[in-house]
């Protein structure tokens, strides 16, 4: 059997249940939490126990999991002093990581494009490279991309995570639930 990475005997609050799971070594696990209002703060609820911010009782952390925090920047930093590529990867990911390259795979980025002017799935593609450049236990989401888009970043974690790690699909769609390990449905407790 795997390695543990994460047990979790069940996430109950006043409005909802997650169901008990387990993530293992090279399984990716998806979360579905329907759409809706309610989603950003089941996500961020979510998030802050997976990545360790918050404690739960319920959840056991064996190897800490990293969001892959998507690229944003401010108004003024983007009209006067722009993230770049280059420099984005140099604060955020490990250079000396294969993921570092793999961003510059494709033909309209180099280390002097401006991370503002890159279509939604590259700035996504460079967040989730920059992420893997220094874990392989991941918690991510597709917010914001269309379905050939986020099949393609599916994929890619899916296909990483089979190295080695772990990952964590937070989503609001189900259109993956027969391409992972396990698929687990939030429960309403109260509407």
């Amino acid at each position: 059997m795997k390695e543990l990475v994460l047990e979790s005997k069940g996430i109950r609050t006043n409005e909802y249940f997650i169901p008990p799971f387990e993530l293992r070594e090279g399984e990716l696990v998806i979360l579905y939490l329907y759409g809706g209002a309610h989603f950003q703060n089941v996500k961020t609820d979510l998030l802050n126990i997976f990545t360790g911010k918050i404690k739960n009782e319920n959840v056991t952390i064996r190897k800490p999991l990293t969001y892959v925090d998507y690229f944003k920047e401010s108004r003024f930093r983007s009209l006067f002093f722009p993230v770049r590529v280059g420099e984005y990867l140099r604060k955020k990911a490990n250079t000396e990581s294969e993921f570092v390259e793999k961003i510059y795979e494709m033909p309209w980025v180099n280390k002097n494009t401006k991370v503002s002017e890159l279509f939604w799935n590259s700035k996504m593609l460079l967040s989730l490279y920059a992420t893997f450049s220094k874990t392989k236990y991941i918690v991510f989401e597709l917010a914001g991309l269309g379905p050939v888009a986020a099949k393609e970043n599916y994929d890619i974690v899916r296909d990483e995570i089979r190295k080695g790690g772990a990952a964590i699909l937070i989503d609001w769609a189900s259109d993956m639930k027969d391409n992972c390990d396990k698929f687990i449905t939030l429960e309403w407790l109260s509407v």
